[in-house]
This record gives C-alpha cells, sequence and structure tokens, in this order.
C-alpha cells in the first residue's frame, strides 16, 4: 500500500477509536467515583466502615500468616458531640467531624504510626471514628498512640466563631497470632470505649475479658428488670427521716430493692443506672410512686397514729422529662390512693436539676401548685449556685451524706456545713441531714441547728409491714456539743 493511503487508513481507524478510548475514559472515572461512594464516607473523606472492615480483615490474615506481629484497634466517640450538634446546629457539627478528622490524620500520620505503614482512620458513623493501627509491637504502644490522640483532640476548635471543647474517649483492643474475627475486635474496642466513658470520660481504656462478664452481667439485670416490673421481684422498703427536735417520724423515703431469682439481691446503685440507660426508669419509677402512695393509704388505714405524714419518692431526669405525664400521674396515683397532695414529697437530685434549669424551673412551679412537695437530694454533690436554693420552690434540702461523713474530720469542713444549713434554713426550708450513721455526727448536726436527719443510726429501711408496729416517736438523745 503507498505510504499516503496507509496514512490515511490509519488516521481513519484512530478516528473510530479516539471516541471509544474517550469512553473507556469516562468508564474508568465513574468506577473511581463508585469505589469513593463504596469506601469513602462523603463528609470528612476518610475510609468508611465498609473499607475499614476489609482492611482489618487483611491485617487479620497477615498477623495469622506470620507476615505481621500485631494489629490494634481504636474506637474513638467524641464525650460532647451531641450538646454541639443540638445546640449550634447540624452544620456545625458537620464542620466540627470534618476538622476532628483532620487532627485524627495529622496525629496518627504525624508520630510514630507513618502513613506508609498501611495503617487506616475511618469514620464508622455519627461521631464514632475507627483506627486500624499495624506497626505495633506491644499492647501499651497503641494506647500509647491513644492518649497522643486524645491530647490532640483535647484542643478546643473554633467552629462558627465559638470556641468548642472536644473531648473523646477511646476504647482499644490489641491482638497477636491469636486473632479474633473483625466483628468481635470491633466490638471489644467498642466496649472498651463504654467503659472508658464509665471511668469518667476523656481517657483510653485497654480492653480485658472482664468487660465481657460485666456486659454479661448488665445484660442479664437489663432483661431481668424488665420481667421484674409489676412482680413480687421488686419490693420498696422505708426509711424514716426524724425531726431532731422531737424525735417523731416526720417521714418516710420509698427505697426500691430487687430479689433477682438467679442472682439474688442487687443493689440499686447497681441496677438503677442500667434502668436509667435502657430507659425502664419510667415504668420502674411509675411502679414506686403507685406503691408508695398505696403503702401510705394502707398505713392510714391501719393506724393514723403511727402512719408517717409525708411519702418522699425519688424522681429521675427521665420522668422529670416527661413534662406533662408526670403531672398526670401525680394526680392519678394521688387519687387512686386518696391521699392529700401535701402527703407526696419527690425528691430531685441537685445534678438532675441543673441538667435543663429553665424546663426543671417551670415542672417544679407546677408540681407545687397541685400541692405535692419538692426535695433537693444528695446538694453539695453537683454544680448548682446558692442561687437556686432560692429560686426554686424547694421545701427540703436534702445535704450529702459526704457532708454528714466529713463533719469530724475538720473545722473546714465543719465550717461548710454550717454555712449550708444556716442558708436553707434561714431561706425558709427545711434542712435534713442524709446518712447519719453515728451518735457523733447527730450531736454535730443537732448543735448546728439541722431540721431533720435520716441514716442508719436513726432508722434502716424497714418493709412494709414494720413501719407502723415501730414506734412513731424515736429516742433521739440530745447531744448537743459544748463550747
Amino acid at each position: 500500500m503507498p505510504r499516503r493511503k496507509w496514512y490515511l487508513a490509519l488516521g481513519a481507524l484512530l478516528m473510530r477509536i479516539a471516541p471509544l478510548h474517550r469512553y473507556r475514559a469516562r468508564i474508568a472515572a465513574l468506577e473511581r467515583e463508585l469505589d469513593d461512594a463504596l469506601h469513602r464516607d462523603r463528609l470528612t473523606g476518610l475510609a468508611n466502615r465498609l473499607l475499614f472492615m476489609e482492611r482489618l480483615r487483611e491485617a487479620i490474615e497477615r498477623v495469622r500468616g506470620g507476615r505481621q506481629k500485631m494489629l490494634a484497634v481504636l474506637f474513638l466517640d467524641f464525650d460532647r458531640f451531641k450538646v454541639v450538634n443540638d445546640a449550634m446546629g447540624h452544620q456545625a457539627g458537620d464542620e466540627l467531624l470534618v476538622h476532628m478528622a483532620g487532627r485524627l490524620r495529622e496525629s496518627l500520620h504525624g508520630g510514630a504510626t507513618a502513613a506508609g505503614c498501611g495503617n487506616q482512620i475511618a469514620r464508622f458513623g455519627g461521631d464514632e471514628f475507627l483506627m486500624l493501627l499495624n506497626d505495633v509491637e506491644r499492647a501499651a504502644d497503641a494506647v500509647l498512640v491513644a492518649e497522643r490522640l486524645l491530647t490532640a483532640l483535647s484542643q478546643p476548635c473554633r467552629i462558627h466563631g465559638r470556641e468548642v471543647g472536644t473531648p473523646a474517649s477511646i476504647g482499644v483492643v490489641a491482638s497477636g497470632q491469636a486473632v479474633e474475627d473483625a466483628a468481635t475486635l470491633v466490638r471489644n474496642a467498642d466496649l472498651a470505649m463504654y467503659e472508658a466513658k464509665r471511668a469518667g470520660r476523656g481517657c483510653a481504656v485497654l480492653f480485658n475479658d472482664a468487660m465481657h462478664a460485666r456486659l454479661a452481667r448488665h445484660l442479664t439485670i437489663e432483661s431481668g428488670l424488665r420481667e421484674a416490673l409489676g412482680t413480687s421481684q421488686l419490693s420498696l422498703v422505708y426509711q424514716p427521716i426524724v425531726d431532731l427536735e422531737t424525735g417523731r417520724r416526720s417521714s418516710v423515703e420509698a427505697l426500691v430493692r430487687w430479689n433477682h431469682p438467679a442472682l439474688g439481691a442487687i443493689s440499686p446503685s447497681e441496677f438503677v443506672p442500667i434502668a436509667e440507660e435502657s430507659g425502664l426508669i419510667v415504668p420502674l419509677g411509675e411502679w414506686v410512686m403507685r406503691e408508695s402512695c398505696a403503702a401510705l393509704a394502707r398505713w392510714r388505714r391501719r393506724d393514723p397514729r403511727r402512719a408517717p405524714a409525708v411519702i418522699s419518692v425519688n424522681i429521675s431526669r427521665a420522668e422529670l422529662a416527661q413534662g406533662a405525664r408526670l403531672l398526670r400521674l401525680v394526680r392519678d396515683t394521688l387519687q387512686e390512693a386518696g391521699l392529700p397532695p401535701e402527703s407526696l414529697q419527690l425528691e430531685v437530685t441537685e445534678r438532675e436539676v441543673m441538667r435543663d434549669p429553665a424546663a426543671t424551673l417551670a415542672l417544679m412551679h407546677e408540681l407545687r401548685a397541685i400541692g405535692v412537695r419538692l426535695a433537693m437530694d444528695d446538694f453539695g454533690t453537683g454544680t448548682s449556685s446558692l442561687g437556686c436554693l432560692r429560686e426554686y420552690p424547694f421545701d427540703v434540702i436534702k445535704v450529702d451524706r459526704s457532708f454528714i461523713h466529713g463533719v469530724t474530720e475538720g473545722p473546714d469542713q465543719l465550717a461548710v456545713i454550717h454555712a449550708t444549713i444556716t442558708l436553707v434554713e434561714n431561706l425558709g426550708k427545711s434542712s435534713v441531714g442524709e446518712g447519719v450513721e453515728t451518735a457523733e455526727q447527730l450531736a454535730i448536726l443537732q448543735s448546728l441547728g439541722c431540721h431533720y436527719a435520716q441514716g442508719h443510726f436513726l432508722g434502716a429501711p424497714m418493709a412494709e409491714s414494720e413501719l407502723v408496729d415501730t414506734e412513731q416517736t424515736l429516742t433521739v438523745p440530745r447531744l448537743r456539743l459544748l463550747g
């Protein structure tokens, strides 16, 4: 073929092939975009859950095959992200996540874990992030990386013109050749992260097998509590609150107890927080209120002279958050029991009051309008200002047992509790010293002018059947201090 015709034929062929090349390039670009959509988080650009689990499974195979000594997984959750998201909006929350993702990249790639080692950072969902470390030789190395991340995240960042703190909790799991499957490693790191939150937040916790035992017990208690509601497994005991001037039992506090068929007696300090986490605290609280008011009505019918004047019931944050439903419950319970409103006292802890001060204040005014009494429990352990004693319509302020137990430790502690009781009484409210266990503690409270006291020294919690069988007036020694 003459050279000119050969060039013409080649040119025609190239003209037909060129569009095909452009089409193939577009297909390749679309494939890359699809791969990014499948494996990348759109907000932060980090790997997503799918890609992370693929990389983790690959690392597990390398460890099992002896090509890698060990691996570690870090599960990170921001402690205050929801607060920022709710207060400043979702756009600010997204901006914070992007900012934090950048800090994680810089910190993880800027130290011992260099970018070329194949480590992986992923956004697992919401404000949860996962990190895969492939270059660690000991579990302690992974903990050091976690602590470095916490340091990097501890510095506040500026979001929408405001300084925002970003504390986080990290769970760490490290594994050698006996490595578990990918899902188990992530689950264990997640479990360790929740242990970090329970330890006080803002820290890193290394997973251990004992956490599984605690989790199993936690789940057993939660499922058992669902079954126990409304059965004889749950019961109430009643602890006297005593007038220190007259020695008379002025009221009683209802305290819930649980005797599990397999685990035996479970402390309220263990099952009440689980009830709060699971949402079971609301039906549990309703049961306590109805049963305690019914018990007071039965005491009054049986022996009006020895029956206490007031029954005191604890109210949780979840119940406070229900607002109008709590008001209806109080009205209905009093009507069912045939009790006057002033015979019911609702106890709210100082911490719960300060979680949503404005809403709590409005609800308390509505409760006072019904006629029920209000008490602040555990005063001195939270962050409320002394001004809240004046603003909130409390009838009673219960001084926390930690203060009572410390009154014998020195003049400073004594001065604090004296000032507290004086302020409470001068505001026209009644002070109650909680956790009185010795005659010396009682004597100090009497000398400081405390109105009421509660504790084992004055009367242990007792069953309904025992209460009216005990004397209504107790022998309270007059042990006022001299000098």
